[in-house]
């Protein structure tokens, strides 16, 4: 068995059942794709390579189940923004991320 390295820019989305689950989201410029993996303790059990178009009608398909959830009123703002949704909120005094593209922005 071949150990392949972890690609620099990965994002780990862990699931909340708990278990060592989650998915690990992997860009791979040399080839072309972004490479999905779900995990299970430290056994990866499934991938998918989706070239960019694909990816990005993965995104819309989340978009759009995400917006399912808003409308049916099921998801709270934290459940979809995630921990800087008091950023979202008219008037809110939350503070802004310090890293990111924002704050890149705000300091130019």
């Amino acid at each position: 068995m071949s150990v392949v390295p972890i690609p620099p820019r990965t994002r780990w989305v862990p699931d909340p059942r708990g278990g060592g689950r989650g998915v690990r989201i992997s860009a791979h410029p040399e080839s072309g794709v972004v490479v999905l993996s779900v995990w299970r303790a430290d056994e990866c059990v499934a991938t998918a390579r989706l070239r960019p178009s694909e990816a990005a009608e993965l995104v819309s398909a989340l978009t759009a189940s995400l917006a399912e959830l808003a409308d049916a009123g099921t998801a709270r703002p934290s459940d979809v923004l995630g921990p800087h949704a008091d950023i979202a909120r008219p008037g809110s005094n939350a503070a802004l991320p310090e890293d990111g593209p924002a704050a890149r922005n705000r300091a130019s």
